[in-house]
């Protein structure tokens, strides 16, 4: 199977081989055997479903967390590789979403990417059903346990369209997953623990500095220089809109590069054309939320800068995988300060309603009314948490709003509430644990950093090609301009120099 394998890749693809973990993963889903692949940022995830759904009969659905990511592969794939693919999400209106679903009833697509959210319709089921889905394929699979509790609920509901579907194998990949997540994601898609294959997470070509800064100003002033001095394109991540915007134009009034921010406040299409824009080359540096980059295909980002501390370990390991997965040296930087775990503190208590806020919700739904936006601020309620009250509502037996609720003693319906609170206050407590471990990584000394996120993971992997962390010792000065020019045209030859150095730097 290998070698006919090897030949389709070749014919579809270009590669003339696989990467480690990629065949693994395909043979299960040749075999019709669903699987959980766990492979390393930039170790080629895609593959492992695109290249079974030009193989299998009828379609191969992809569960994508963001759109931007989901047409940017579908232009790739399109525009590269020639591949048919198509997408379904909230950008189309009604008229090109329906000849979409049109041309997938005559078999013209292979793969469709589609949200979670979007893939709970019923019409879309009923098409997908009469076309016959080969694969589902879950892209970024750690969004199920990343999200699904939270302000995705229809991550957790995927079983059930799972079913309505035929029950087709499914495939599961991510990067970064710990042995809980991976258990819960096995356990919601139907897939054998014996069926995970795992590759190591440890990038070797990315050097991790973290850096403490006694307040704002300095940090702000850092980082500012750092965005100048360090060649290549460049993410730097922050923890809210805000720091991005002041970043953003603090950086414009004197900075010599092209920069951008990026953040969920800014609408759809401005979202797309920024990223466009930094995949062609045309901004150098984009200033995020965490909203960026998931699934990003640029293979040259030559550094990740963390303005603030991200909320998890998972989110930190995400974003700095980010960074060179053309296999040539990379950096990111870690800056934090004390304030930084009020703001994840802040961010959490609104997340999640109150007590209050969930009596005013229960309130709402004895009334069997649609939620309204004007009804929701009413109780300062977003309808991201009240779709995430239904679902838990759900959970603990309070039927759905379109049934009737008013028959339910004020007994039960109290138990409900507080059984939704304590479900609440289960995950209010998991991302207050995962925060703590963040912020134990940010303050351990003497501890190899790139050995630390590894073994959380699971990984005791924690080799390194040029430099390893800023606790074992770090040369930054190796990734600034002035000490190496990382321009287009001298990055091959400047490979070579910085093997060299290597042998000087300390380890």
């Amino acid at each position: 199977m290998k070698e006919g394998l090897e030949e389709q890749l070749h014919k579809h693809f270009g590669y003339p081989s696989f990467r480690p973990g990629q065949l693994e993963v395909i043979q299960y889903v040749m075999r019709g055997e669903s699987v959980l692949g766990m492979l390393a940022t930039g170790g080629g995830k895609s593959i492992t479903y695109q290249l079974p759904a030009m193989l299998l009969p009828g379609i191969t659905v992809v569960i994508s967390p963001l759109i931007s990511l989901m047409m940017d592969q579908v232009q790739q794939l399109r525009a590269i590789r020639r591949i048919p693919a198509t997408y379904l999400n909230s950008t189309l209106d009604q008229r090109d979403a329906r000849e979409i679903l049109r041309e997938i009833e005559r078999g013209t697509y292979k793969l469709l990417y589609i949200s979670p959210e979007k893939l709970q319709q019923p019409y879309i089921q009923t098409v997908l059903r009469r076309v016959g889905v080969a694969l589902i394929a879950v892209d970024e699979a750690h969004c199920i346990s990343q999200w699904g509790h939270d302000f995705r609920t229809d991550y957790l509901r995927l079983p059930e369209v799972i079913e309505k579907l035929g029950k087709p194998p499914v495939l599961a990949v991510t990067a970064t997953a710990t042995s809980a997540v991976q258990k819960e994601i096995c356990e919601l898609l139907g897939i054998k623990p014996e069926h995970i294959v795992q590759q190591p997470l440890n990038r070797d070509n990315i050097a991790i500095e973290r850096i403490a800064v006694p307040g704002e100003s300095e940090r702000r002033l850092q980082v500012l220089q750092l965005m100048d001095r360090l060649t290549g394109p460049g993410i730097v991540y922050c923890s809210t809109r805000q720091a991005v915007d002041v970043l953003v134009a603090s950086y414009q009034l004197e900075g010599k590069r092209s920069v951008h921010g990026y953040h969920g406040g800014m609408n759809s299409m401005e979202r797309m054309m920024i990223q466009a824009q930094f995949l062609a080359g045309e901004l150098e540096i984009i200033v995020a939320t965490n909203a960026f980059g998931m699934g990003i295909d640029k293979s040259d980002i030559r550094f990740v800068i963390h303005y603030q501390m991200p909320a998890s370990l998972e989110a930190y390991a995400q974003e700095i995988g980010r960074v060179g997965r053309d296999g040539k040296p990379g950096y990111a930087a870690l800056f934090y300060v004390w304030d930084d775990v009020q703001i994840h503190q802040h961010m959490m208590e609104r997340e999640y309603p109150n007590r209050q806020q969930l009596q005013q919700f229960t309130e709402l739904l004895l009334k069997g009314e649609p939620f309204t936006t004007e009804m929701l601020a009413s109780i300062d309620m977003t309808q991201d948490m009240a779709e995430l009250l239904l679902f838990y509502a759900e959970r603990v037996g309070i039927p759905s709003r379109s049934e009737a609720v008013a028959s339910m003693e004020p007994d039960a319906l109290r138990d409900c509430g507080d059984a939704i609170m304590r479900e609440l206050e289960v995950r209010k407590r998991l991302k207050q644990q995962k925060l703590a471990e963040m912020l134990d990584y940010v303050q351990e000394r003497e501890v190899c950093l790139r050995k630390r996120i590894n073994h959380y993971f699971g990984d005791s992997a924690a080799g390194f090609t040029l430099q390893c962390c800023s606790s074992c010792g770090l040369n930054r000065r190796v990734y600034e301009a002035e000490e190496v020019a990382w321009t287009k045209e001298s990055q091959e030859k400047n490979w070579d120099l910085l093997q060299a150095l290597s042998v000087l730097l300390p380890k």
